[in-house]
């Protein structure tokens, strides 16, 4: 009998102890909601002057750096043109993360991209492009733009019939003129 008084005073012991875990965790969030109540109140209160603050700093900062441009702004210039690292070609210079940038470069460089035109079509593998390729000309069979001499050659219908005779000896499934055409 001994052995059950010990164990369930043990077990008591554990069952008050994740109680005040409980309600001290309950203490915590109820103490984080208020602060953070207490921080976006401030902050509702006060933005016109966080505002004006932040909206100073980036005037303060515009002017320094316009200054510090105008007084030295030809010869940070030549400095960036001569630079080893690349002579005659373009220097991008990004600040705080790509955030914001500024490229120096020769005024008749090439358009940064290509025309659409010489792009290559890389989303699309050419097995998707030639299946687009043959619904296009059975379409354009459909609506007599070409003939049907012309359909078989870009079809390869000798090499379709050799594997239809092969497969489909019965032929209890549609040509491909019948899927193609007359399904459209």
């Amino acid at each position: 009998m001994s052995t059950k008084t010990g164990n369930s005073g043990a077990e008591l012991f554990k069952g008050v102890l994740l109680a005040h875990v409980i309600i001290g965790l309950h203490v915590g969030v109820i103490a984080l909601i208020g602060l953070l109540v207490i921080f976006f109140g401030g902050i509702a209160r006060y933005w016109g002057w966080i505002l004006l603050g932040g909206l100073t700093a980036a005037a303060l900062f515009g002017v320094f750096l316009y200054r510090k441009v105008k007084s030295r702004g030809r010869d940070i210039y030549r400095d960036l043109r001569s630079a080893p690292v690349m002579p005659g070609g373009t220097l991008e210079v990004s600040l705080l993360g790509g955030l914001a940038s500024v490229k120096f470069s020769k005024p008749a460089d090439a358009p940064a991209l290509p025309p659409a035109a010489a792009l290559p079509a890389l989303l699309e593998d050419s097995a998707t492009l030639r299946i687009r390729e043959l619904g296009n000309l059975a379409r354009m069979y459909e609506k007599n733009l070409i003939t049907r001499e012309e359909f078989e050659q870009a079809y390869a219908m000798p090499a379709y019939e050799a594997l239809k005779a092969k497969y489909d000896p019965a032929g209890r499934m549609l040509a491909l003129y019948e899927k193609c055409v007359l399904r459209a």
